[in-house]
């Protein structure tokens, strides 16, 4: 293993691509590690984050000849790994226990200055984007995110069908995502706390 360690990124991708088992090993001892920290900063759970690092590598083995090996490793290896962690918030995200959970870290004073710098300004644009929208819009989102009321709450309490609810509440959604662009913490934020 030391001989593979004295190489560079570049080097182990070319004999990786070669079907090099052992490069394959010093990369995931190179990287393993890390990719576990950055999952678990996202997701707050050693089990899933360990499970995105092994899919993340796993991936890595099955498409080793679509690598390109000029490209940056890190960047593709931690490109294959958010992709991961994303559609497991997406996931996770559909329960509401875990909303809560997410909500509760991201509030937590021990989550990092930077993270909660972000969050804060995360909020501050949202507010914006909600007090831009058109009149029932804002009513039906401010009831739903605000008040926690059911669609079919709120549907009772302004005289309209479940379906306009649900239509707005998207429609709303998705001019969010919009406007709060594709930056990747304030999107995964923005997934974490409303989606």
């Amino acid at each position: 293993m030391s001989n593979f360690s004295s190489r560079n990124d570049k080097q182990l991708v070319s004999q990786l691509i070669d079907n090099d088992v052992k490069a394959f090993d010093e990369l995931f001892h190179r990287y393993g590690d890390r990719l576990f920290r950055f999952s678990f900063s996202l997701l707050k759970n050693q089990e899933d984050s360990k499970e995105i690092v092994q899919e993340t590598f796993y991936k890595i083995w099955n498409k080793r000849n679509e690598i390109d090996s000029s490209k940056s490793f890190k960047s593709f290896l931690f490109t294959v790994s958010y992709n991961l962690i994303m559609d497991q918030l997406r996931l996770r995200l559909k329960d509401k226990e875990f909303r809560q959970f997410l909500e509760v870290n991201f509030k937590d004073n021990s989550f990092c200055t930077d993270h909660s710098s972000d969050y804060n300004f995360l909020n501050h644009q949202i507010s914006e984007i909600i007090e831009k929208l058109p009149g029932k819009r804002k009513k039906i989102f401010q009831l739903s995110r605000e008040k926690g009321l059911s669609h079919q709450e709120i549907a009772e309490q302004l005289g309209i069908s479940v379906k306009t609810v649900e239509n707005q509440i998207n429609l709303t959604l998705k001019h969010m995502r919009q406007q709060l662009g594709k930056d990747i913490l304030p999107v995964l934020l923005f997934f974490s706390l409303f989606l």
